[in-house]
């Protein structure tokens, strides 16, 4: 999607979208990261942006919850969190085929630089990555990570969705140019894909991120949704524009992949303590 200045409009733009993808047979829809408005933190410290927030259960957890129930689609959502006073998360949702919250994903890496002040604006995330079950109606029953953006570039928390039984892992995301001068010639279009089929093939599990796309103030968001199967096949990308994207996940795919490359088998976590501290030259070991 590309946002306007009108959050109503917007959010009417993703329920139209959202029946059209069900008309075509979709089971489960995600929407872009924070798509109800245009993406505020680009601007640092503006608290007015901060009565955005809403609580989950909330105006647009419901909005969702009922339009997922009369589609009989599975939905996911980024909202802006007000979980109490001062308290503010970026927060993404799965809504049930039946309307019922399933569960939230609190966004656990806050990123801080020109374009993308947001830890003004969230707080670190509190949820622990959770894996949440998936019901369709054309599929067998699998299991979904929602972490959000900024943690797509983590390997860790790909790592630990696959550890806890994702089978499929969604990034809600918004991405585009870089605004600080000193980056402006890089295009990281091509880096946020690979990093994203990388987690596919390490974790033997689809991955998918939904991205915004447009102008807005000084980003060029850059779309480029897309999904990758276990083995880090591209099998559906749209380009920068607006539109649905359409992908069947085949699980027979990642059965193969999961027999060829048996990384779980062969991991070495009683090796890894060095992950567990911020200065590799005291790593801190796993308790036996």
């Amino acid at each position: 999607m590309a946002m306007s200045g009108d959050r109503a409009a917007n959010v009417e733009r993703a329920v139209a979208l959202a029946r059209e993808a069900a008309a075509g047979g979709a089971d489960l829809v995600v929407l872009p990261e924070l798509f109800s408005g245009r993406y505020f933190p680009q601007s640092a410290e503006e608290p007015a942006f901060m009565a955005w927030a809403e609580p989950i259960p909330g105006p647009l957890t419901e909005r969702l919850g009922g339009l997922a129930a009369e589609l009989g689609v599975s939905i996911v959502g980024s909202i802006y969190e007000q979980a109490r006073t001062g308290l503010r998360y970026n927060t993404a949702v799965l809504l049930g085929a039946d309307g019922s919250l399933v569960g939230r994903s609190r966004k656990a890496h806050i990123p801080d630089g020109p374009g993308y002040a947001e830890k003004f604006y969230f707080a670190p995330g509190d949820s622990d990555y959770p894996v949440f079950p998936l019901i369709s109606r054309s599929a067998r029953p699998t299991t979904l990570g929602l972490p959000t953006c900024w943690d797509q570039w983590f390997p860790e928390v790909a790592r630990l969705l696959a550890l806890k039984g994702a089978e499929l892992i969604a990034y809600p995301t918004a991405i585009g140019s870089e605004p600080d001068p000193a980056f402006a010639a890089i295009d990281t279009h091509d880096a946020w894909r690979t990093v994203m089929r990388g987690h596919a093939i390490a974790n033997a599990c689809f991955v998918m991120a939904v991205n915004r796309c447009g102008r807005e103030d000084g980003i060029d968001f850059y779309g480029g949704s897309f999904v990758s199967d276990p083995l880090g096949e591209v099998i559906a990308e749209l380009g920068r524009e607006e539109g649905i994207l359409r992908a069947e996940l085949d699980f027979e795919r990642l059965r193969l992949a999961r027999d060829l490359g048996p990384f779980f088998r062969d991991r070495r976590p009683e090796t890894y303590g060095g992950l567990l501290s911020a200065d590799l030259a005291t790593p801190v070991r796993p308790p036996p």
